[in-house]
């Protein structure tokens, strides 16, 4: 698997077959258009422009009206589609049927305007009630509200806080006059209402005897009869508004059975959009559009069968060196290492003279995974959950849920060898059942028994990983041109390497020739020499010791802690493993079946759940620091070709 090859192509066609080209591009969904390096601003290109951009614009409103549509419907009429359910199929030809879109436009601004006019109708609802609640408090006088009074008495609608007591207001207005009668009204939270009925000549004492207690007055003549009358008006516009709201709700609902037609529309809105944002990376004369752009290179026939088919002019090129940084990177992989697509988009894509890492990567991660899940009911989970989601569901990027399966089926491999079944349930189980019974898994070694042997064998897979990872690094120096560099840096330390190994056998193990021994011994005196003189050619005087020491000092540290970094291996292997036993023993304490179940399966979820997390944490972070870093040469462009790409349907190819 590798890096697919791509070309450079440039492309001059007729003004006029410019919207029939992009379709059939659009379909055809392999040539990424790319801005063309010419500054428009310059004298010499005046002749030049950017086609307009109403298409765009255009096409946005449409897609914002049909999401929109869908929203409202959420809310209004909720979807019953299952969690698993799979996205409808459609051919090309009926995505981009216009009758079809343009039913599609009619229902959403139907629904749209529904939803327009009920929110006017809770407005207007809304008004009517707060009119309603500053009437409430007045509904106990029997007095038309717009009464102002005659020539001799004089009527005064008023409100103090509602913390001081009416009867102490109506005395200090008995004080002050005897022409004048306070008549309790309603109250709220904040205020106590009151009409205020006096002689003219009084006015004045009453309201300023009243003063003291917070008197304010209160203006009621926009209303016309008593407050209870109006009340029951506004009752009935209220009850009008609710009636009009639930037909703009029923008419909503009604609507929903136009779900999957406006879905359909949307992502053919979808489409239009990146037709025309790519239609704006063109350039434009009066009679004539220039198009650069990328293609892979095995689909070069494809274009060229499409495109002879219209008027046009087209090359392509194979990209110089320098234009590399601007090549976007498509990776080619198969059904196994394509699942690592997830984690090295996530990371950042090789650069397109890179090197494609999934194929390398792959092996590694799956069996570090699964190392560290080390259970067979965790993995059969595993493989049951993500076969359930592809086969049902049907993703458009499986990616992910196929790098759950291989990791699932390394989970149960490696819970066969470790013979963990949610960690030692079934012999929980039965020693409950029957307690003479000593019944274990079947197992090539345990976690808790072989502590030593699999940290051992955690530290070899770094090596070998690490061993691969400066392989890798070798290779592409060689063919980049650079051994020299690799001579004097990966291929020094494994002469050190091999040097050291052969040297301590023959300290340590008896019967090993001692011709072992002084082989050793020359092989690591030819490393050192080898990294002394790679590593301090440049280097100057004294700066050609310290140069030397810091290669030495880094290398040795560099190669522990890397290596040593692989100990996590076991140490999550280990973890999950006893915090499984010990949900299995605190519910085999209680001696009762069905409780031990509850308890058991409880504890062993939330440990397959951190045990999820933290195997996809620290396998990502083995990958990338200790794996990536010999090698991997990031930066790579996401291939982003003109092509059709759907949210909510799927589209299959029409047979021609």
């Amino acid at each position: 698997m590798a890096i697919v090859k791509m070309k450079r192509l440039r492309l001059l066609g007729l003004r006029a077959d410019r919207e029939q080209l992009l379709r059939p591009l659009q379909s055809l969904g392999c040539v990424e258009i790319s801005e063309p390096a010419i500054d428009l601003s310059g004298p010499e290109w005046s002749a030049l422009a950017k086609p307009e951009g109403s298409g765009l614009a255009k096409a946005k409103e449409q897609s914002q009206q049909l999401e929109s549509a869908l929203e409202i419907l959420a809310k209004y009429a909720p979807s019953r589609d299952g969690l698993l359910s799979a996205r409808p199929t459609l051919t090309e030809k009926q995505l981009f049927d216009d009758s079809v879109y343009a039913s599609g436009l009619s229902a959403a601004w139907q629904i749209t305007d529904a939803e327009r006019a009920l929110a006017v109708c809770q407005a207007e609802q809304a008004k009517l009630q707060t009119q309603k609640a500053s009437l409430e408090p007045w509904s106990p006088l029997d007095v038309p509200l717009e009464t102002e009074g005659s020539a001799t008495a004089a009527i005064l609608f008023g409100a103090v806080p509602s913390k001081v007591e009416f009867s102490a207001v109506e005395g200090a207005v008995g004080q002050a006059t005897e022409l004048a009668q306070l008549f309790p009204a309603g109250s709220d939270q904040d205020l106590r209402y009151f009409l205020l009925v006096c002689h003219n000549s009084a006015l004045s004492d009453c309201t300023e005897a009243m003063r003291p207690f917070g008197f304010s007055r209160v203006t009621l003549r926009s209303w016309k009869g008593t407050a209870a009358d109006n009340i029951r008006l506004l009752d009935n516009q209220i009850a009008a508004q609710e009636r009009q709201m639930a037909e703009h709700k029923q008419h909503i609902v009604s609507m929903g059975g136009k779900r999957n037609l406006l879905r359909q529309c949307a992502d053919r809105a979808a489409q239009e959009i990146g037709r025309e944002e790519n239609k704006a990376r063109l350039i434009d004369t009066e009679e004539a559009f220039l198009l650069e752009g990328w293609l892979p290179a095995d689909k070069e026939s494809a274009l060229s069968k499409l495109l002879g088919g219209f008027a046009c002019a087209w090359e392509t090129a194979e990209p110089a060196p320098e234009e590399y940084p601007e090549v976007p990177v498509k990776l080619k992989n198969n059904l196994i290492t394509r699942s690592m697509n997830t984690i090295t988009e996530m990371y950042s894509l090789p650069a397109y003279d890179g090197i494609d890492p999934n194929p390398l990567m792959a092996p590694f991660f799956i069996l570090f995974f699964g190392m560290i899940m080390a259970d067979m009911g965790y993995g059969l989970l595993m493989i049951i959950a993500s076969a359930v989601v592809l086969m049902k569901k049907k993703p458009k990027n499986p990616n992910f849920m196929e790098m759950v399966l291989w990791c699932g089926i390394s989970t149960v491999l490696w819970g066969a060898a470790s013979g963990g079944f949610f960690g030692d349930m079934i012999p929980q189980l039965i020693s409950m059942i029957n307690p003479e019974s000593t019944f274990e898994m079947p197992s090539l070694f345990t976690a808790l028994d072989n502590i030593v042997e699999i940290m051992i064998g955690s530290l070899v897979l770094g090596v070998i990983q690490v061993f691969t990872g400066m392989a890798i690094s070798v290779w592409k120096k060689t063919k980049d041109g650079e051994f020299i560099d690799a001579l004097f840096n990966e291929i020094s330390w494994w002469i050190i390497l091999a040097g050291l190994a052969m040297f301590l056998c023959t300290m340590m193990l008896a019967g090993v020739p001692a011709v072992l021994g002084t082989v050793g011994k020359v092989m690591l005196a030819a490393g050192f020499l080898m990294l002394a003189v790679g590593g301090t050619r440049e280097a100057k005087g004294f700066g050609k010791f310290t140069s030397f020491i810091g290669i030495i000092y880094n290398g040795v540290t560099g190669f522990f802690s890397d290596i040593l970094s692989y100990i996590r291996l076991m140490a999550l292997m280990v973890s999950g493993s006893v915090i499984a036993s010990v949900f299995n023993t605190l519910g085999a304490t209680t001696g009762v079946v069905p409780v031990f179940f509850i308890i058991s399966l409880l504890g062993n979820v939330l440990n397959m759940a951190l045990s999820l997390l933290g195997a996809y944490v620290h396998d990502l972070r083995l990958q990338c620091l200790e794996f990536f870093g010999r090698f991997y040469q990031e930066g790579g462009k996401p291939y982003q070709p003109l092509n059709i790409d759907t949210q909510y349907v799927d589209i299959i190819k029409e047979e021609n």
